[in-house]
């Protein structure tokens, strides 16, 4: 800050300023008024010496005595009397003892000379040592009965006395005024430091608080008002420090609620430059750092063009975009000032793949039914308007299309059943009857129970008992149609010739029970959707072998019931690995009543 610029010097100066005024205003009246009694000190001393003079010397007296008279009268040293004719000439001087006399030429003698009493000063002349010295005096008539003046008397004194003593009064006061103008400094920097000081820490102490530092306390020196004004700075920090504090709390508490939400959130202004952005959406939109404009972001996600910063007087608006496999929902909704205009617009990601994952499975689903019913259905009505048309009249060709419509009603039946018992797994309707099993003992039974249908397609299925016994808790009945079903499809997708191997192993938490086949094996692509219902690798191949495309779907959802599950490895061409998963431990699970 510049020195002029600081209050603290323009009040040392304002304060310099007025005790100089004062100093001066005082100064000259003091010398004027010793000027003027100076003056009539020397005047009256004039007058006082004429008077006796014109007492003493020039009344009733002889003017032939008037010289020595007059010396006798005149006794000051420093006053000077003359006695001059009515011409102004002089007749007698105190100052010179004979003739010739000096020649005095002064205003104040023309003025006598006319009949008028005067002073005069500032005249300078000689003395009778012939030193240039200035005078001050005084010239009086004396008038006779006439009217006429007789002679002058004329009064001089040194004025060189009176002008030492004021030149020294004069430095007398100057010395005076350079004190008080020193004096004036430092009182006047000690009185613009005491209200200046706290002003500059109050100044620091503000600065300091728009840095962000809220945490400080200054220090009150008075009760006056600045120290009022002090205890509110100090009561404002406070506050604010307060205010502060629940503020980055709160803002805190949003980051966190922004960062773990499980929707994307990316937020511009109302020019479209970009302003936050939380971890979902950079995770949602595959991109390690979002710092592109709202255009931008149009653009690179090929956004419907109908989106706009200004969405208008629509609350909010919706669009769909795919990145990469995901699938993305956004949200376009404005927010808003208190005058009602836009101020900006936040974008609300939401990742709907799995929810569109499941939509078109529920589509295919339902047109998977829609064609698993229809085929029967088709069969059955076909055969039965030929039956109606007259071929019931051939027994033989009756009973052939009676029974392809009982094998159709049974397909739709199983259809109806499998259906039925998915809907009650989701329901969680299904109630297990919880035994013991021991598997050794069971899986061998399933195994003689599948063996005349391994050798009618010269496979070779075949189970290596475990070296312990192996005991399970489920419903057997349940265990025994997802273990059925898993062998039944690995003979059925098998060739002849191929090697059915059905194996124990456990861990620390399951037993796992493994169905071994050299079949055709399935694509990388199908294997993570084989559990899907009515899902067929191949379709064509799988109706004409039979089944409702359902049966993985049940073995999984009943492995789930028990708290295990069914995974299945595999490599195509080679075959294919399905493995049961029960746990060791009984579970908790929902049993029929006893």
């Amino acid at each position: 800050m510049k020195p002029l610029r600081s209050i603290k010097w323009k009040l040392i100066i304002m304060y310099l300023g007025l005790v100089l005024i004062v100093m001066i205003v005082s100064g000259s009246y003091i010398l004027l008024s010793l000027r003027n009694i100076e003056l009539e000190k020397s005047r009256w001393q004039l007058v006082s010496c004429a008077e006796k003079i014109d007492d003493q010397v020039v009344k009733g007296n002889d003017l032939k005595d008037i010289q020595d008279t007059l010396l006798k009268t005149v006794t000051n040293a420093g006053i000077q009397g003359n006695i001059l004719d009515a011409k102004g000439n002089t007749i007698a001087s105190s100052t010179v003892l004979k003739k010739p006399y000096p020649v005095y030429t002064d205003q104040a003698i023309i003025a006598a000379m006319n009949g008028t009493a005067s002073f005069s000063s500032g005249k300078k002349s000689t003395d009778a040592f012939n030193l240039l010295k200035e005078w001050m005096s005084y010239a009086v008539p004396i008038l006779g009965e006439d009217g006429k003046v007789l002679c002058i008397i004329y009064t001089r004194l040194d004025a060189g006395d009176m002008r030492a003593s004021l030149d020294q009064t004069t430095k007398t006061i100057i010395i005076a005024v350079a004190i008080a103008l020193l004096l004036a400094v430092i009182m006047g920097y000690i009185f613009a430091q005491t209200l200046t000081g706290p002003i500059l820490a109050l100044t620091r102490g503000a600065k300091n608080m728009a840095e962000g530092n809220f945490e400080q306390s200054l220090k009150v020196r008075s009760s006056d008002e600045i120290g009022q004004l002090t205890s509110s700075f100090n009561y404002m920090a406070s506050e604010l420090t307060k205010n502060m504090s629940e503020i980055y709390q709160e803002k805190n508490r949003l980051e966190i609620l922004l960062h773990n939400m499980s929707d994307g959130v990316i937020s511009f202004n109302k020019d479209g430059e970009f302003m936050l952005a939380n971890t979902a959406a950079t995770e949602m939109l595959e991109v390690d750092k979002i710092d592109m404009d709202f255009s931008t972001f149009i653009r690179n996600y090929d956004i419907n063009s109908g989106v706009y910063l200004d969405v208008g007087t629509e609350p909010s608006k919706k669009v769909t975009f795919p990145v990469g496999k995901q699938f993305i929902s956004a949200t376009f909704t404005p927010y808003y000032n208190a005058a009602g205009q836009i101020e900006g617009l936040v974008v609300v990601l939401q990742d709907i793949t799995e929810q569109k994952k499941l939509d078109d499975m529920r589509k295919e689903f339902v047109a998977n039914v829609s064609h698993e019913l229809r085929t029967p259905l088709t069969t059955v009505k076909s055969y039965t308007e030929t039956l109606m048309d007259g071929a019931m009249d051939d027994k033989e060709i009756a009973m052939e299309f009676l029974g392809i419509i009982d094998s159709e009603a049974d397909r739709m039946a199983f259809l109806v059943r499998d259906l039925l018992q998915l809907s009650r797994f989701d329901n969680k309707q299904v109630l297990l009857d919880i035994t013991d099993i021991e598997m050794n003992e069971f899986l061998y039974l399933t195994v003689k129970q599948n063996k005349i249908h391994a050798e009618g397609k010269h496979q070779q299925l075949s189970f290596e008992s475990y070296e312990k016994d192996v005991v399970i808790h489920g419903d057997r009945d349940r265990v025994g149609q997802v273990v059925n079903n898993i062998v039944t499809n690995a003979m059925k997708y098998s060739l002849e010739q191929a090697s059915i191997k059905i194996y124990i192993t456990e861990d620390d938490i399951y037993y796992k029970i493994s169905v071994k086949d050299t079949g055709m094996g399935i694509a990388r692509e199908d294997l993570p959707r084989i559990f899907e219902r009515f899902y067929r690798v191949d379709k064509a191949r799988s109706r004409a072998m039979g089944g409702t495309g359902l049966g993985l779907a049940i073995a999984k959802e009943i492995m789930e019931s028990h708290g295990g599950k069914l995974t299945a490895e595999s490599e195509y061409g080679k075959g294919t690995t399905m493995t049961m998963w029960f746990p060791k431990k009984p579970p908790e699970l929902p049993c029929k009543e006893v």
